[in-house]
């Protein structure tokens, strides 16, 4: 069946069938590093380069989707008085680059990659791995974990979005691995399981989130009210988050520290002199803060317990099939 086919045709389809088919590469990526004392390394990492090429040329159409919903959650926020003129600030100021992506024949894109996939799976099935041993794979999920949990412990402050979307794709690979092996790893495994999930989604929010803001051009006005953004940031920053890698607490990075003080050039004493794309600016930045903190809570979380009794039980598990 051709991939086009196969993803669907009507628009709904093919963005979840795209979802699924990224997801899918995901975890053959995954079992990859899982299988990795089984495959020499230049051809594993050249196998996985050529699933990530496949992938990646689906990435704007889910960055899209993402930015789409991530942006209408943000439009709520905004005064419903405002609401109309955000959207239309953000179709101003975006717009050409979302119209040029709907624009793409996405079955152009689809049948395009038909081929390829298929050639790709067809060397991937004709790879004869050597016999791995329970040891190898509980040491490929300890060496999946510990690279994950090196740059989690990093601090956060000034982080900009290559680190972070970096930290994401490791957390997200670290919650494929344990979900791969769920039958293998107990139920302590399970519970891993869940807060990397919830780790990984959180990490996903935070770059849509980061994305938006990135996308929307800053307009500096002597109108802007300063306290708006210093008391919602003030409350965001005052509850206390527990953190067992470092002591600093996340912050905004140096970029989006710089675009708040751009858009709240000098203070005014009334709100209602804030334009719609004012406003809707501030909301994105106020995201942008809430989901950092609240995606170093969760990864703070699924890191806060120790792997080594899972893996013992994987191992375990596999000796006794």
């Amino acid at each position: 069946m051709r991939l086009a086919q196969a993803l669907g045709v009507a628009e709904h389809d093919q963005v979840e069938g795209i979802r699924g088919y990224r997801r899918a590469v995901k975890k053959i990526r995954c079992l990859l590093l899982l299988t990795a004392g089984s495959l020499s390394a230049d051809k594993r990492q050249t196998l996985d380069a050529c699933w990530a090429a496949l992938a990646r040329r689906l990435g704007a159409f889910r960055d899209m989707d993402a930015r789409e919903k991530k942006l209408a959650e943000i439009i709520i926020r905004v005064p419903l008085i405002h609401q109309n003129s955000a959207r239309l600030a953000w179709a101003s100021a975006c717009g050409p680059m979302d119209r040029t992506m709907h624009g793409w024949d996405r079955r152009e894109v689809l049948d395009g990659l038909t081929g390829d996939t298929e050639h790709l799976i067809s060397v991937t099935e004709k790879i004869k791995f050597a016999d791995l041993t329970p040891e190898m794979v509980a040491g490929s999920v300890e060496h999946i974990w510990n690279r994950a949990r090196l740059q989690a412990k990093k601090s956060w402050n000034g982080r900009d979005a290559v680190w972070l979307h970096s930290l994401r794709k490791r957390v997200q690979r670290t919650h494929i691995a344990l979900r791969i092996l769920r039958a293998q790893s107990g139920e302590r495994g399970l519970e891993f399981e869940k807060r990397f999930d919830d780790a990984a989604k959180a990490m996903g929010e935070l770059r849509d989130a980061s994305i938006i803001r990135l996308m929307l051009p800053v307009v500096a006005n002597p109108l802007t009210h300063v306290e708006v953004v210093a008391t919602q940031t003030d409350h965001a920053q005052k509850s206390p988050t527990e953190i067992p890698f470092t002591q600093d607490e996340p912050t905004p990075s140096q970029s989006t520290q710089s675009y708040l003080l751009e858009i709240t050039a000098k203070p005014v004493p009334v709100v209602e002199n804030l334009t719609a794309f004012e406003i809707l600016q501030i909301q994105i930045s106020l995201a942008e803060i809430q989901a950092t903190k609240e995606a170093h809570k969760l990864v703070v979380k699924a890191f806060k317990s120790d792997i080594e009794k899972t893996l013992r039980h994987i191992v375990l598990y596999m000796h006794s099939l």
